[in-house]
């Protein structure tokens, strides 16, 4: 039975993370900004920027007292890619030239942009201080002051969403025109254009990954100890992400049934760390080739030490 557990758990692992390979549209983004609970600052600090602050910084001028938002995450980053096809593609003159006029295009349309919303992107930041204060006063834990502020911090989430997903559009539609407009079909050819791997980016091939890999391991009886015990520490992460107590605001939806402490993600954590804990993998799995090449060797050794 404990075979058929570490398989059960290994095929819920890798299924998962073949799942997330298959749709392309997966992101560990949404899962991060819905942590509640007392870890919650811990996982939103891991999306980047998830107010806009970075993006949408409100700049001053000392000399003329104007503000203005310069965007220049994102023109440094146009800038970036646009060194890189030129070296990559080998791009002629006339296309270099192609390419300066796409840049200013598109430099202009989002300085206008933030011109346009630049009011509404300060009235934002201003409320969103007003907020992040009252957190930091901290609360009573009445149960309405809890769904007051998650419920404002949705709003202000979904704000700055709307203009950061604009901008973000401008983005991925300049490097469509750089495409399509300034590569001739031999350049395309040579590949995709040079992407720079954000932290999400990398975050989410980490999950992706991991799963996978854990639960391959499992099914195999591969590193059996170890693929537990990483099982079990991403099933920590969730439980963090979503703690099943009864002073959590808000709380699970009914739909995935009902939970005090315990929950399914609970209960698969603490069947990891028991197999975690036997030779499970020994028994129908790779392990019993490895211990058998390695282990009694190391064991002989320590023997001999002790």
């Amino acid at each position: 039975m404990l075979v058929v557990l570490r398989l059960t758990i290994g095929w819920h692992f890798l299924y998962e993370g073949v799942w997330k390979f298959e749709h392309a549209e997966f992101s560990a983004e949404p899962f991060l900004t819905q942590a509640k609970g007392p870890a919650a600052p811990l996982f939103y600090a891991m999306v980047h920027d998830i107010y806009g602050r970075q993006r949408l910084k409100i700049e001053t001028d000392p000399k003329s007292g104007k503000s203005s938002i310069s965007g220049k995450l994102y023109l440094d980053a146009w800038t970036a890619l646009d060194n890189q096809v030129v070296r990559k593609y080998k791009l002629s003159s006339q296309q270099k030239q192609l390419l300066e006029k796409k840049h200013k295009t598109y430099a202009a349309a989002l300085d206008n942009y933030l011109k346009e919303n630049l009011d509404d992107i300060r009235a934002y930041f201003g409320s969103l201080d007003r907020f992040e204060a009252a957190e930091n006063a901290g609360n009573n834990g009445a149960a309405h002051q809890l769904k007051r502020r998650w419920d404002r911090r949705m709003e202000l989430r979904k704000e700055v969403g709307g203009w950061l997903a604009e901008l973000d559009a401008l983005d991925e539609s300049y490097r469509q025109a750089v495409w399509s407009d300034v590569l001739n079909k031999d350049q395309r050819a040579m590949g995709d254009l040079p992407r720079t791997w954000t932290q999400a980016d990398l975050l989410n091939y980490a999950v992706k990954y991991a799963l996978t890999a854990i639960g391959l391991c499992l099914l195999l009886g591969f590193c059996t100890r170890l693929a537990a015990l990483g099982g079990a520490g991403f099933l920590v992460s969730v439980l963090l992400t979503q703690p099943p107590w009864p002073t959590i605001y808000p709380p699970a939806p009914e739909v995935v049934g009902h939970a005090l402490l315990v929950d399914k993600n609970f209960v698969e954590m603490i069947a990891s760390l028991l197999l975690a804990t036997t030779a499970v993998g020994r028994w129908g799995g790779l392990d019993c080739f490895l211990y058998h090449w390695f282990g009694r060797r190391v064991d002989a050794y320590f023997e001999q030490k002790i």
